[in-house]
């Protein structure tokens, strides 16, 4: 069965974390590409509904994490809002597969000509679905770099990952850590401020709309389907969350070339453990606490999605209680 990438499996808010990589895995994304990337994540994820927590691009592969609303996404969207995301995306040109624009958008809506139930479906079907969300930024940045640059062909190497977080939980400040540091353990920057190109840098830059984004981190679950605010500055606490990471990163860092040094003059070397930025979040299918992967396990198991998995622990990079959904075969 073709997983379901872009279907909320619990019928509620969800987080996901997606990542490509550019084909051959060459580092072809520059500056001036990575500029047009995130104006096309802007306004792409503006005409789907999604909210982009945080993301990071490098020169061969980007990491976006979303929060997905069903209800704001798709279900609860008027037709004044299906006309604000349409100008969102597509400014004053028409719509390739509608053939209208903005204005004649809004005046078949209006009038409900016979049309109209047809375009609000189509339209309403590329909101709030991850693959199709994923696959139009894609498509719209491969268009850009191929005129731009005047080449053909692909320029994506795989359709794209996934690994589902769950939302209101330390999960989600784990993952959007792991994607605010990339630049640094790319050596691409110190910390992340120092990295225009990544969420965390956006937002401590003075990007007031980065900023907000990071409110989801802030969120605490009451109740299934039930929230509430924290009333605390979560934002500041992230930021020097992500710089003791950072810290502890060099530090790790500046210990291994030490060793190596001493292994290459003769010396014993000493094992180092792992660095303190894991891929918390790459790889799993599913990334939060025991009882969430459980029940998202067994949502998805009816679906053919996470069939045949169990939470198994992992190592929190501050003691925190993390699981992830991983394939298991049952011995017997």
């Amino acid at each position: 069965m073709k997983r379901p990438k872009g279907r909320c499996l619990l019928e509620e808010e969800e987080c996901i974390h997606v990542m490509s990589r550019v084909v051959q895995k060459r580092f072809l994304i520059d500056e001036r590409g990575m500029e047009e990337m995130r104006r096309i994540l802007r306004t792409q994820a503006d005409f789907a509904g999604l909210d982009v927590i945080t993301f990071c691009f490098l020169r061969n592969h980007f990491h976006i994490l979303l929060h997905i609303d069903p209800e704001r996404a798709r279900e609860g969207v008027t037709d004044a809002e299906l006309v604000r995301r349409f100008r969102a995306l597509y400014g004053t040109k028409r719509s390739p597969s509608l053939g209208v624009d903005a204005k004649g958008l809004a005046v078949l809506l209006e009038q409900n000509k016979p049309r109209a139930d047809e375009v609000r479906g189509k339209l309403r079907a590329r909101m709030g679905d991850v693959s199709v969300f994923m696959r139009e930024l894609k498509t719209r940045f491969t268009f850009w770099y191929n005129k731009h640059y005047k080449t053909v062909g692909t320029f994506w190497a795989e359709r794209f990952r996934s690994v589902l977080v769950e939302p209101g939980s330390g999960a989600l400040r784990t993952v959007a850590a792991y994607i605010d540091l990339n630049a640094v353990r790319a050596e691409l920057a110190e910390s992340p401020e120092q990295y225009r190109y990544c969420g965390l840098g956006e937002a401590l830059g003075g990007r007031a709309t980065a900023k907000a984004a990071y409110r989801w981190l802030t969120r605490r679950r009451q109740g299934r389907g039930e929230w509430e605010w924290a009333n605390r500055d979560v934002f500041g606490e992230y930021v020097a969350h992500v710089r003791r990471l950072t810290i502890a990163f060099q530090t790790e860092k500046a210990a291994r070339n030490r060793a190596r040094d001493s292994a290459e003059e003769g010396m014993q070397g000493v094992v180092e453990e792992d660095p303190p930025i894991n891929g918390y979040g790459a790889k799993g299918g599913a990334v939060g606490s025991a009882s969430w992967v459980e029940r998202l396990c067994e949502a998805g198991g009816r679906m053919g999605f996470l069939r045949k998995r169990r939470p198994i622990a992992l190592d929190g990079p501050t003691g925190e209680s993390l699981y992830a959904a991983r394939r298991w075969r049952q011995r017997g």
